[in-house]
């Protein structure tokens, strides 16, 4: 497969590259199979400089001897006798799968204090593992890189599509003929979802769905390894259950109907730690009041619309986007887009949050800050906007007394003037990733 420049490489290249000394700690996050190692690797291959690199998860031996360290001059002593290592040079050190060691989180802080002219990356699947309970948090330390799956763009140019990522930029300016096409090509993309060696299979005509589904057996390898088997049963059922609730408030009993204390400990344990490891994203639904927060149940996404569509549509068929089915069909891709739009989000956010007037009454799928603006987004699974899909907006808008709301739908770009000078932006949902570009502009 050819390397597919990412998203994220602009920003691992100028921390690489940075002259300033003494830089944090940093550490790419995501999950498994999002490209994260390959990201690193294919970066550093344009610095010059000197570069040591490690793999905790095949470098076994290397591993027991840094385990082995109590002291982080005892570390770094390991590392000058087994990889050459002088933090008195300029130089990258890079620790892929970090989290497989039981003391390196412990010496992360002493990396950004005593070795200023190394730039320091530690990436792993489970990096969350890496600082262990019993050691000092090192805040200020360290930063945080997330790696992604596949954007719509980074799609489009794997499978030979390149020309059409400049529209996305642009979407204003689309034809209806051009604005069919990429529905088609976002079709393909939420069908197959963004994870790299998924589409690259597709790509080189192998059986992506194979390996869709061995992947998604690895994410619960990983918890085998981890928890106990027991709690095997309760990691399926929580995939099963968030996949059939995406877009919707997700309580615990959808794991398992009747839990006990311990039980609902267990889940929220669960739930958590697929978080941490980037799974499952997580949005908060806050009201009025900060005991609303507390009252509204979560929604929760998958990182990945493939892998929810794996999962979701086990006993249906895949509904086009571009498909004419009445309402109660195209409720499925509502929960599909609404998801995707997670994902686009959590790529420039730390947190997804959501809003409910009440129980019952006004809620909002996402609110997205932007300096001091606040602008609310809802999704449609529609191909034409009407005045009904404008609803939810115009009242959060009306509440407090804001100008300017965002629909994320199927049908083109438009910029919808609202009585009151209101405005209402429709981004087509392949033009999402540049959603915070368009706002800037408003």
């Amino acid at each position: 497969m050819v390397y597919i420049d990412r998203i994220q490489g602009q920003e691992l290249s100028a921390f690489i590259h940075a002259e300033s000394p003494s830089s944090n700690v940093l550490l790419i996050e995501g999950a498994r199979q999002v490209g994260k190692t390959t990201l690193a690797m294919e970066t550093l291959n344009h610095y010059q400089g000197s570069i040591i690199r490690i793999n905790l998860e095949r470098e076994k031996r290397l591993l027991s001897r840094i385990d082995d360290c109590i002291e982080f001059s005892d570390f770094a002593t390991v590392l000058q006798d087994e990889v050459k290592f002088n933090s008195d040079i300029s130089s990258v050190l890079f620790i892929d799968e970090a989290q497989e060691s039981a003391v390196l989180g412990g010496f992360v802080r002493f990396m950004k204090e005593e070795w200023p002219k190394t730039r320091i990356i530690l990436t792993g699947s489970t990096l969350t593992r890496l600082f262990r309970p019993n050691q000092r948090f090192p805040v200020g330390r360290f930063s945080r890189l997330l790696v992604t799956p596949f954007s719509f763009s980074e799609f489009l140019k794997c499978v030979a599509q390149e020309n059409l990522c400049e529209n996305l930029k642009k979407p204003g300016a689309i034809s209806l003929v051009r604005h069919t096409t990429l529905l088609k090509e976002l079709d393909r993309y939420l069908t197959l979802g963004g994870l790299p060696a998924v589409v690259a299979a597709y790509s080189n005509k192998e059986d992506w769905r194979r390996l869709r589904q061995e992947l998604l057996a690895g994410y619960e390898d990983d918890f085998r390894r981890i928890l106990k088997e027991d709690s095997m049963a309760l990691v399926k059922a929580a995939f099963r259950a968030v996949s059939g609730l995406a877009g919707s408030a997700f309580k615990n009993s959808a794991v398992r109907v009747s839990l006990n204390s311990a039980q609902n400990e267990q889940v929220n344990s669960i739930l958590e730690r697929l978080e941490e490891w980037k799974i499952f994203l997580r949005s908060n639904q806050k009201g009025l009041s900060p005991e609303s927060a507390i009252a509204y149940h979560p929604k929760r996404y998958f990182f990945d619309s493939g892998i929810l569509r794996e999962l979701r549509e086990s006993a249906i068929p895949s509904i086009a986007l571009l498909d004419g089915s009445d309402s109660s069909v195209r409720t499925v891709l509502g929960a599909l887009i609404e998801n995707q739009t997670a994902i686009e989000l959590s790529r420039r956010n730390d947190s997804l949050t959501g809003f409910k007037k009440s129980s019952s009454g006004l809620e909002i799928d996402f609110i997205v800050k932007k300096g001091e603006m606040t602008f609310p987004v809802e999704c449609k699974a529609t191909l034409q906007i009407r005045g009904t899909h404008l609803k939810g907006v115009l009242a959060y808008l009306d509440m407090f007394n804001l100008k300017t709301g965002v629909v994320i739908s199927l049908a083109p770009y438009g910029e919808i003037a609202c009585s009151g000078n209101r405005k209402v932006i429709n981004v087509p949902l392949y033009a999402a990733e540049h959603l915070y570009d368009f706002l800037l502009k408003n």
